[in-house]
């Protein structure tokens, strides 16, 4: 036999050979033989505890020391000293590391906080505040280093305010208790395993939403910096892991794991408003020493928004807005009673049809564990106050009672910065 042959022989008994499978043993052992390249696998992964364990919890002490804005005639005031000083005592927690809302949300966290402030000005008091907060990273620098934002929405009170005899000038600040409102930027560094270090700075803005005027409202800048003890932070469970290594070796990108979660493409939203307010009037020639008329007018509302749900976190759409407001064309006048022959301040209501507005608007949401920030931008059709423009803002916050049930905290105003009136709501989702 020829040498061409015999190599044609061994190379086709090596071939059938080769095609032969290898048993599990043997697959093992060749496998274990071979020199490849490490690749990272689930099971490469740290042993994950149990769910609950993973959520990242934190304490915090924030303080502030900055200035309020000279934003009204009472601010301008020579007198007027605009320095404040405040501490924020928050707890906090976020999304369990192995969840895809921990991911998803940029590490977002949730939590509450009790907030007091001391004035310069003696004539604003010493306010006190219990707020949420909710917060994230915008970027992560590093493992360790990240650049935040933060969000706070409270009830404050202990305010000093307007007082006809006691404190006629202060028209920043109407009454005794007020909302709060607050966004922050930061640089976070977690130089240990359980402290972090905060520096940032801050814009704050107190008032009632027009609820008793007169209502200026005061907003404040500061620079601020907060000393933080988290425990159960799962980036000290995932070790050197990138967060997109996280995501795909355990699944968190796979539409498996995002369907008991993801909202489906269309929903109708349905929301009922009520709620009151106060107006400026106008009393020229009325006998009436202001335009600060103390009365409460009812406001109550009907929207209907059917939004599209591109994506887990967002959902858009036109909303139907119609209003039913007191103030709407009301006047007041100082009027004797021919009766009695007393003087009284005697409040006339609009027509009935003048108290309706209808509006169409554009709405977004921004949707964030626990609770959904949302924005309008609108127009009313039907328009009944010339004293007031058409074109209309509201921004509020949504929190889930169930999946479908859910209540709202909101602020309609318009030129960007006139509050018209605060409100709660509720409102249900039809999908």
């Amino acid at each position: 036999m020829s040498q061409q042959h015999i190599r044609c022989t061994l190379s086709l008994l090596a071939s059938l050979i080769a095609a032969i499978p290898l048993t599990a043993a043997e697959a093992q052992s060749a496998e274990s033989a071979t020199p490849s390249a490490e690749v990272a696998t689930a099971d490469s992964l740290p042993k994950l505890p149990a769910r609950d364990s993973l959520r990242p919890r934190f304490i915090s002490v924030r303080y502030d020391q900055g200035k309020a804005f000279k934003t009204n005639d009472f601010m301008k005031e020579n007198g007027t000293k605009l320095g404040y000083q405040a501490m924020a005592v928050k707890y906090g927690f976020g999304q369990p590391g192995n969840s895809w809302e921990h991911l998803a949300h940029h590490k977002g966290y949730n939590g509450i906080g009790f907030y007091v402030a001391h004035f310069d000005d003696a004539r604003f008091g010493n306010p006190i505040s219990l707020f949420a907060f909710h917060g994230g990273n915008l970027i992560e620098f590093s493992q360790r280093a990240h650049l935040q934002y933060e969000w706070n929405f409270g009830y404050s009170t202990e305010w000093r305010h307007y007082d006809a005899f006691h404190s006629p000038d202060n028209i920043t600040i109407g009454s005794r208790e007020n909302f709060h409102i607050g966004a922050n930027l930061f640089l976070e560094w977690q130089f240990t395993r359980h402290f972090d270090l905060k520096v940032g700075a801050g814009l704050t803005h107190f008032s009632n939403a027009a609820r008793n005027l007169p209502n200026k409202g005061m907003n404040l800048f500061s620079p601020m910096v907060e000393l933080a003890y988290r425990w159960d932070d799962p980036s000290y469970t995932f070790g050197n892991l990138s967060t997109q290594q996280v995501r795909d070796l355990y699944g968190l990108n796979r539409p498996a794991e995002f369907g008991a979660y993801h909202p489906r493409r269309f929903k109708h939203q349905l929301n009922i408003v009520i709620s009151h307010r106060q107006k400026y009037m106008d009393t020229t020639g009325t006998g009436l020493p202001n335009e600060y008329y103390d009365h409460d007018f009812r406001v109550l509302g009907l929207s209907y928004a059917p939004m599209v749900i591109p994506c887990d976190k967002f959902a858009y759409g036109p909303s139907l807005d119609v209003v039913y407001d007191e103030s709407n064309n009301a006047t007041v006048r100082r009027e004797r009673n021919t009766t009695d022959g007393y003087v009284y301040d005697r409040l006339l209501l609009g027509s009935v049809s003048d108290r309706f507005q209808v509006g169409l608007s554009m709405k977004g949401e921004l949707k964030l564990p626990y609770f959904t920030y949302f924005g309008q931008l609108g127009y009313d059709l039907k328009h009944a106050d010339d004293a007031t423009s058409r074109l209309y803002q509201i921004l509020g916050v949504e929190g889930n009672v169930t999946r479908r049930l859910f209540f709202t905290a909101g602020i309609r105003s318009i030129r960007f910065s006139k509050a018209q009136f605060c409100y709660w709501s509720i409102g249900y989702n039809i999908m």
